[in-house]
């Protein structure tokens, strides 16, 4: 499979420099890392501009650095861009390392492309888990006007999403779980602070994700500068050691503190009562969504596994529109 990958690279690579634009898509494969230090993880080319898709992975390690998934670039550079609008979807990452307060190891990372669509992922214990990030020296971030983050299910690790100088990234129907004690915030949106003048990240669109917790830690942490057209409605949250907090500029918002600010009018605090901690299905349908149109109509399905090489199972939003990644049918209110 591997083979057949590389193969397909060289040969698109070869007919890019002819017509401008190659194309590579990754499917079917699993990659079992054993490096325990600095791991560059499944590095993805990226010198000419390419139509990439990642679909139906598996990736396991225990690296306390670097990358699982490095499909993007870390700095301006002249391969920014070179992936806008990847599609990475129904992908298995799998950590097994030990998590610490040194581990910095990155999950799915797409720094420096717009309009990825990060769709249908489990992320397994990832300590820096879906991050996206821009950013120039003179304070200019790129700007998604389309695709974003939905429908994936993050479980564990210090932050399940990332939003570092990059404007316009839309989360929609994820259900983000830390239950092992070690999550710092689940969602994390502030400027790039690795730029010599920093742009807010600006216009991140919140909508019918499910914020779990086991500890009482910021559901979202964000800058005071990065609220500029941020909007967070139509979530549930939920945190078994006490009511949800939320953090600015480095202060701790209780839920009445937040909601007085103008987020999350019709967002709730429910229990969604998980069958089990590894599956993450809610006990019932959780109808406090928002339709968000055809585009995100198809989430995963109750009963969706990931397999190298299967996709996970999907179901259709029915009725009034659920929160979390996975979706029950219309006649499939409960197991």
């Amino acid at each position: 499979m591997i083979i057949r990958v590389i193969l397909l690279f060289i040969l698109a690579t070869n007919f890019a420099f002819i017509f401008g634009q190659t194309t590579l898509v990754t499917e079917g494969t699993t990659v079992k890392n054993t490096v325990s230090e600095t791991w560059e993880g499944v590095n993805i080319p990226r010198r000419v501009p390419t139509l990439f898709t990642y679909k139906n992975n598996s990736i396991t390690s225990s690296n306390n650095s670097g990358y699982m998934l490095q499909a993007g670039d870390e700095a301006p550079l002249s391969s920014n861009n070179n992936l806008d609008g990847e599609v990475i979807t129904g992908n298995k990452l799998n950590w097994n390392g030990v998590n610490n307060s040194s581990v910095i190891t990155h999950g799915l990372f797409a720094g420096y492309n717009i309009n990825s669509l990060v769709k249908y992922n489990y992320l397994e214990n990832v300590p820096y888990g879906i991050i996206f990030k821009s950013g120039t020296d003179a304070g200019v971030n790129m700007t998604f006007t389309s695709g974003g983050c939905a429908y994936n299910v993050l479980k564990n690790g210090k932050f399940a999403g990332r939003v570092k100088g990059i404007n316009g990234v839309k989360f929609y129907n994820n259900t983000f779980y830390s239950g092992d004690g070690s999550g710092w915030y689940l969602l994390l949106i502030t400027e790039n602070m690795d730029r010599t003048h920093p742009a807010p990240s600006t216009g991140t669109k919140v909508f019918n994700n499910i914020f779990y917790s086991t500890i009482q830690i910021p559901m979202i942490k964000i800058e005071s500068a990065s609220l500029t057209n941020f909007e967070s409605d139509y979530n549930v949250y939920w945190c078994s050691a006490g009511e949800p907090t939320f953090n600015i500029d480095g202060v701790t918002l209780s839920w009445t503190q937040w909601k007085a600010r103008g987020y999350d009018a019709h967002s709730v605090i429910v229990n969604p009562d998980f069958i089990n901690s590894t599956d993450l299905v809610p006990g019932a349908r959780l109808d406090y969504g928002k339709n968000l149109g055809t585009e995100w109509q198809t989430g995963l399905s109750t009963t969706a596994t990931w397999v190298a090489g299967s996709s996970p199972a999907t179901s259709n939003q029915n009725g009034t529109w659920q929160v979390g990644a996975r979706i029950y049918d219309l006649n499939m209110s409960e197991f």
